[in-house]
């Protein structure tokens, strides 16, 4: 296994991998495969051209991906962002998610960010371990953030000095 970085050219893969989590775990993420179609495959190339996204590959699969983006400004490019991060469901509990999460904080680093940030379903219990296993602390919940069909859900959002 090994964590590789996505380009543009990985797009369309990226975004199937995102389809299979944003639809068939939509609970657990705020974001909708059909926003991500109607932003439109050169937007999400330009995304994985810009920002630092990288996947788990094992035997030409990918287990696990997740991305990080620096904040924009003079006043705010000291902070990144860790978004779309997702682990197959056969990779879950391999310690798959732990690596890609391990890489991106090594990026931001190697970017000299000052500290990461991140959000996810305060009720997305496995998730919000991993982060913490990993020195992310709460820091606030959005009460009704997202609408899902079970109706408006809260998000946790979390942070970590480096």
């Amino acid at each position: 296994m090994e964590i590789i970085r996505l380009t543009a050219d990985d797009a369309e893969r990226f975004l199937a991998m995102r389809r299979l989590a944003l639809d068939g775990d939509a609970q657990n993420f705020r974001g909708a495969s059909v926003d991500d179609a109607a932003l439109g495959l050169q937007a999400w190339r330009d995304r994985l051209a810009r920002d630092h996204v990288v996947a788990l590959e094992a035997d030409g699969d990918w287990l696990a991906v997740g991305g990080l983006t620096r904040f924009p400004g003079v006043k705010l490019d000291h902070k990144g962002l860790i978004w779309g991060m997702y682990a197959v469901p056969a990779a879950r509990g391999t310690g798959a998610a732990a690596r890609i999460l391990d890489a991106l904080e090594q990026a931001a680093r190697d970017m000299d960010l000052r500290q990461l940030q991140l959000t996810l379903m305060a009720d997305n219990l496995r998730a919000r371990r991993l982060y913490e296993r990993h020195g992310f602390e709460l820091y606030a919940i959005e009460p009704d953030s997202v609408c899902r069909e079970d109706g408006y859900a809260d998000e946790a959002l979390m942070w970590k000095r480096l």
